[in-house]
């Protein structure tokens, strides 16, 4: 006998709920064993990352397709993950450490996500798993299920806390004593969580991407009005100075991956309900053939990175992705400029791009792609070779986080002869062996060359005016960065061969009158003259000041003919509100 309709949603909700109540129990009996010594490393691995894979994929494909496929098809997906990451997991010196890798996750996550919308059509109809109209729908419904669901999730929890304080007011604590066992918030969770996938399906005509891909739409002229001024604007600035920016490629990649988005929301599922607004399909183009400039900006950011620094897994991840990007913008550029069908084959592109971007996830996971060989093989050879020190080697990182590559590159450095740092090089490597956290290796290396740093700033600093010596203990505290700045200014020297730093004895914060005072002047890399006020107090406290320029109403970076009229001697220190250093048309005040 057939249920009823009514029947049949009660049933799919509470399939669903149950689905996501066993994934988070599962989830949280894990977290339980997570220290466990009798529990195989691997073992748990696998275990984590089948349930979250597996029952990720089942809850968004169980509605779209019936319950019994989408519980054995998810089993398609998840198994090869699964598989895929206990052989990524032998890189590690313990598989667990994968769960701590950050690189190796995203990789983890991008193979899952890029699989289900693909997955979901081959199950619906699998002589359509190409179908880029059944792909778009698929993954921007999916999307918005779990967007959906997951809000749900948290305005169940703010309702669920506010009853929660509401019955304590009258004495009724059930709700609290049920959220103090540390199973039933997971359960609660993941139950709340399929219930929501189960509903959002339900009302799939009314809840649907429909809604966000209009508004997204409305975007692509706004984005490709800021990529027009950014491109006027660039060489304005100078490349040199965009990626002298930390954060350059990110913001780049960012920009470009922003593009591809609004580009492939406003030509939607097919032509049928792509953007025919004019200006919108006009700006669209536009930006389809403006986006090879950002993904070549983003390409030579990560290069000028790894070329300053080297390889590490972040940036071979970096490096990945910026090449995916700049596939993106080829295939988006040449399908708009080849004319007529150009969204057709903005489309395909997409389908390709998906496909590959799940061929490289999988190889990251493999030998073929080892980020953590790759970045120890180019460390070492920079190192080798010369174009790094021993102070750029990696060499905690290569022990803790670098898996099995990193800590035989360590070997590798050990047994290496003919060098003249090689001992220091050994301490370092078993001080990177002994210490459990960066931090205290490099509060360790900080410790050993602070002593050295102090003596060559004494040595090598100029005193001003001319005849004193540096006052006793005015350096003893100075915190390590310090020691390398000023180290490091004092390192560029002047045009005519003077150290680029001096010091400058005098009173010039009024409150510290009875503290002995100074003032390091000192260049930066751009050439720039800046200052630091130091306050060396009775009681041998020493506090280092950021000095404040009142012509410029900023911290002091001045012209690097200051700290020439400086070391000549020719400044002057006189009140202004408080004793100021003149320095011709410089006026240095500390900073309060």
């Amino acid at each position: 006998m057939a249920l009823s309709p009514e029947l049949q949603v009660a049933r799919h909700r509470l399939i669903l709920s149950a689905l996501g109540a066993i994934a988070a129990l599962a989830l949280w009996a894990l977290a339980e064993k997570w220290d466990d010594p009798s529990l195989s490393p691997m073992l748990y691995l696998m275990t984590f990352t089948f349930i979250a894979s597996y029952f990720s994929l089942a809850l968004v494909l169980a509605g779209p397709v019936p319950v019994g496929k989408a519980l054995v098809g998810s089993l398609l997906v998840a198994v090869p993950a699964t598989g895929l990451v206990a052989l990524a997991g032998l890189r590690h010196v313990t598989p667990f450490n994968l769960l701590d890798d950050p690189v190796t996750l995203v990789m983890v996550m991008v193979l899952v996500g890029f699989s289900a919308p693909f997955l979901q059509v081959w199950l619906q109809a699998p002589g359509k798993w190409r179908d880029y109209a059944a792909l778009f729908d698929a993954a921007w419904s999916m999307f918005v299920r779990y967007l959906v669901a997951g809000l749900f999730v948290a305005v169940f929890w703010l309702v669920t806390f506010l009853s929660s304080t509401l019955l304590q007011l009258v004495g009724v604590d059930i709700i609290e004593k049920l959220l103090r066992s540390d199973w039933a918030p997971f359960a609660l969770s993941g139950a709340v969580l399929g219930l929501g996938l189960a509903v959002v399906y339900e009302l799939r005509e009314k809840i649907s991407p429909f809604l966000i891909l209009r508004l997204l739409r409305l975007l692509v002229p706004v984005l490709f009005v800021v990529l027009v001024v950014f491109l006027v604007a660039l060489p304005f600035r100078g490349l040199s100075d965009l990626f002298g920016e930390f954060s350059a490629a990110a913001t780049l990649m960012g920009s470009a991956i922003a593009a591809i988005t609004l580009i492939s929301t406003a030509l939607d599922r097919d032509d049928t309900r792509a953007v025919y607004t004019r200006g919108i399909r006009l700006a669209t183009r536009a930006l389809a053939l403006l986006l090879p400039v950002l993904a070549v900006l983003a390409v030579w950011a990560v290069v000028e990175r790894v070329r300053e620094y080297g390889w590490t897994p972040d940036r071979v991840l970096a490096a990945t992705a910026a090449l995916f990007v700049l596939a993106y913008a080829l295939g988006y550029a040449g399908s708009v400029a080849r004319g007529k069908g150009w969204a057709a084959r903005v489309r395909k592109v997409n389908v390709a791009m998906a496909l590959v971007i799940i061929a490289v996830s999988v190889l990251w996971m493999t030998p073929v792609l080892n980020p953590f060989a790759i970045a120890t093989n180019n460390q070492i050879a920079r190192y080798e070779t010369g174009q790094s020190d021993l102070d750029q080697l990696p060499l905690w990182r290569m022990q803790h986080d670098w898996g099995k590559a990193g800590q035989a590159g360590l070997v590798r450095l050990e047994q290496a002869e003919g060098r003249d740092d090689q001992a220091e090089l050994l301490i370092r490597i078993a001080s990177a062996r002994r210490e459990r956290s960066n931090y205290k290796y490099q509060q360790t290396l900080e410790a050993r060359e602070t002593p050295q740093n102090l003596q060559t700033l004494a040595q090598t600093m100029p005193i001003r005016p001319k005849g004193n010596t540096l006052p006793a203990g005015m350096f003893a505290d100075l915190p390590y960065y310090q020691q390398t700045t000023w180290l490091d200014g004092c390192a560029r020297t002047l045009a005519d061969g003077r150290p680029g730093c001096v010091l400058v004895l005098g009173r010039f914060s009024l409150k510290d009158a009875s503290a002995q005072q100074a003032m390091v002047l000192y260049l930066d890399e751009d050439g720039k003259t800046r200052a630091n006020h130091l306050v060396l107090r009775v009681d041998g406290n020493l506090r280092v000041n950021e000095v404040f320029d009142p012509a410029t109403g900023r911290w002091a970076v001045l012209p690097g003919d200051v700290l020439a009229k400086a070391l000549a001697g020719t400044y002057d220190i006189r009140p202004s509100g408080t004793n100021a250093l003149f320095i011709g048309d410089a006026v240095l005040v500390p900073e309060n």
